[in-house]
């Protein structure tokens, strides 16, 4: 799949009712856009065999795991819906792109798809799911509280 492909894959899934409507979106959508890009071109450079990254043993799977995690932070707020679906829908997309960029490197000299990068792919987009699942359910709790506070119980009939 070249880059023109993935980007208008992407593009696809933003514009059929993801998306949310307004210019902060809008910016956001652009950001995923561009890093989807830059993801693209950095799996297209050929790779030097043997030399470990971040001189650790299986340092590219924390790396994978980065990239996609930011991946799916940048998804999330490019797409539109309450919070547990908005989330759902980034993970898919994220997930999606993931393999897509696996399946590419096929064709990649030095390069190799493998079922254990895409896996690391997903436990960053995983990682950040549950961290931005917190924050949600934090600011809920947070807006909860304050609207108690103010004697404005939710709760209470009438």
């Amino acid at each position: 799949m070249i880059l023109h492909d993935r980007i208008r894959l992407i593009g696809r899934l933003l514009c059929r009712g993801l998306a949310a409507p307004g210019w902060k979106k809008t910016g956001w959508r652009v950001l995923l856009l561009l890093y989807a890009a830059v993801l693209f071109t950095l799996s297209s450079l050929p790779m030097s065999p043997g030399r470990p990254i971040l001189g650790i043993p299986s340092g590219d799977k924390l790396v994978h795991a980065g990239e996609f995690a930011v991946f799916f932070l940048l998804a999330s707020r490019a797409l539109a819906g309450p919070g547990r679906r908005r989330v759902l829908l980034a993970f898919v997309l994220t997930s999606v792109y993931a393999g897509t960029d696996e399946f590419h490197q096929l064709f990649v000299a030095t390069r190799t798809a493998s079922v254990l990068d895409w896996l690391a792919d997903l436990a960053g987009a995983g990682a950040a799911a549950l961290l931005t699942l917190g924050a949600f359910r934090s600011s809920l709790w947070r807006l909860r509280r304050l609207r108690i506070l103010k004697g404005d119980n939710p709760d209470r009939e009438g």
